[in-house]
């Protein structure tokens, strides 16, 4: 469903994330964000994601 994923550019590259799996979203110093992201298997550690999109338009689109 598609409420369940919201999108954003990772390297000018459309990427689709799993709501459910965000631990952590943060603004960084550059404008752009950094998400965190809960790994498929629960030995292994996150996945931390970085973004030249803005913190706000990040939020907006998880939040959607």
């Amino acid at each position: 469903m598609a409420y369940n994923f919201f999108s954003v550019l990772i390297d000018n590259i459309p990427t689709q994330f799993e709501k459910n799996r965000i631990i952590e979203i943060t603004p960084q110093d550059n404008g752009g964000s950094k998400i965190i992201m809960d790994a498929s298997h629960e030995s292994e550690e996150p996945i931390i994601y970085f973004t030249s999109e803005a913190y706000d338009d990040v939020m907006k689109s998880f939040l959607s």
